[in-house]
């Protein structure tokens, strides 16, 4: 050991130092050096809150401002609030030179920068649905996103699987790299960063776009057969379901969720403008970045004819196809959306249309509570639909969660909270793997809650639609919600 290197011993609280002091004193060499300790006790909401590292030269140069050093702890870069917040969280370094005694006792001080505390940040997570949520999704791969639907803020923001931040605070380096070698990647946030087909959770978007575009009419009925092939036999698209249904109406399929229905939904709308399904997706504020204050978070994808023009090169690829037209109205093709982008969406079927710019920061205190800064509920947009389709919607939505016939009434008819939504399988590039979803709200009458379920690269039970799990893991968060079973 080099005669100038420190070698650290034992880290011992500070209500423990205290009767200890004298007796270091006494010991040549040994030194007492305070240190700030993040502590995580709750363990919930890991990859949205980030964690604290050791700053790197670079990191260092970059807060020098306030005193950082390197080997300091900082909010390690693309993490989440640990880092969008750190200058927040971590105020700045105070500063003493003097002369003491060996046991540390204070004789003079030469000069002297009074330290700046750090502000508290208060978020809109509620931790009894945080880790409803997280219990829920369990070690499979997913997300839940629960949002209050009249104001936007985050409810629970849930990614699996996770980690333990303690493991940084520590610096249990084993855990660490087990958790880095994971291929199941605990580290990315599903919730902000996943982007996924949604399946047929977007129907109440082809559905708005319908009726707004009289290429519906509430009552009307369109036949929902095994095989569609409405743009000729070399466009012929199957239903999710084998045998056909006959004519239905609008309720009926999204309450099925005939895919066939839906696709002669998407050419009646394709025929008219292939634009207006794409401005119905985007005006619920999908296929662009949600804005949300201090969170990482991808933009999704709305594919569109301008679209293709602009991200190929081959004039072939760059054709808006029928195909094209028919795979986006049942939520497949190149659609992609992150759970926190379907969760804003359910809270705007579920509000009339309301598109809000979602809150997970509402408050940035100084130490003794008072409020420097507020986040104020900010809506960003509405969708095309009006309240009157609006309703209709959501009244077939009622019937998913409620008919004998909807596809996760299983889950939600006995269910004491009256509730709305739909589901979605969606196919992935991996085969026998799907993009579980589930979006709803409750109650049906009065909603207080939205909510996006996802489940990531699901292998569905025999018998059973992913969705019907991903419908599962959402009511565990309205029962965590309205407190029943």
């Amino acid at each position: 050991v080099k005669p100038d290197l420190f070698v650290p011993i034992a880290v011992v609280s500070a209500d423990k130092l205290d009767a200890l002091r004298q007796r270091l004193a006494l010991i040549e060499g040994v030194q007492v050096q305070a240190t700030r300790v993040r502590s995580y006790p709750t363990g919930l909401a890991s990859q949205t809150l980030g964690y604290l590292a050791e700053a790197s030269d670079d990191e260092a140069k970059l807060k020098s401002a306030r005193g950082v050093q390197a080997g300091d702890l900082v909010g390690k870069k693309d993490t989440g609030l640990e880092a969008t917040l750190d200058d927040e969280l971590g105020g700045s370094y105070g500063f003493r030179l003097g002369i003491v005694e060996a046991d540390e006792r204070s004789v003079e001080t030469l000069a002297e920068t009074a330290p700046v505390a750090g502000r508290d940040v208060v978020l809109s997570l509620d931790p009894k649905l945080q880790r409803a949520a997280e219990t829920a999704l369990g070690d499979r791969k997913g997300a839940i996103v629960a949002e209050d639907p009249w104001s936007g803020e985050i409810l629970a923001l849930a990614s699996r699987p996770s980690f333990d931040l303690n493991a940084f605070v520590s610096g249990d380096s084993a855990l660490i790299a087990r958790y880095s070698a994971d291929a199941n990647r605990p580290f990315f946030n599903r919730a902000t960063f996943g982007q996924y087909p949604t399946g047929s959770s977007f129907k109440p978007v082809t559905s708005a776009a319908a009726l707004r575009n009289n290429v519906y009419r509430w009552g009307d009925k369109i036949d929902c057969p095994a095989v569609w092939t409405g743009y000729g036999a070399q466009w012929a698209q199957l239903n999710h379901e084998t045998s056909a249904l006959g004519p239905i109406d609008l309720r009926t399929a999204l309450a099925r969720s005939c895919n066939t229905f839906f696709y002669e939904i998407g050419k009646r709308l394709n025929d008219r403008d292939p634009n207006i399904l794409p401005n119905e997706a985007k005006s619920f504020g999908l296929g662009k970045a949600t804005d949300i204050d201090y969170v990482f978070e991808a933009e999704g994808l709305v594919p569109s004819p301008d679209w293709k023009k602009q991200h190929f090169t081959s004039p072939a690829d760059q054709v808006w196809n029928p195909g094209d037209a028919t795979n986006l109205a049942i939520g497949q093709g190149y659609l992609l959306a992150t759970p926190l982008q379907m969760a804003n969406y359910a809270s705007a079927l579920a509000n009339d249309g309301i598109v809000w710019k979602p809150r997970l920061v509402i408050e940035l205190r100084a130490r003794d509570g008072k409020t420097l800064k507020a986040f104020p509920k900010t809506q960003a947009g509405s969708a095309l639909a009006i309240p009157t389709e609006l309703s209709l919607i959501r009244d077939g939505m009622h019937a998913v969660t409620n008919d004998p016939d909807g596809t996760v009434s299983s889950v939600f008819r006995t269910y004491s909270v009256s509730t709305s939504g739909k589901s979605g399988t969606a196919e992935t590039a991996t085969p026998g793997k799907v993009d579980a979803w589930f979006i709803g709200s409750a109650s049906f009458e009065q909603p207080s809650i939205a909510i996006a379920a996802v489940l990531d690269e699901y292998t569905e039970r025999p018998g059973v639609f992913g969705s019907v799990d991903s419908a599962i893991a959402a009511k565990a968060v309205f029962a965590a919600k309205f407190g029943t079973p």
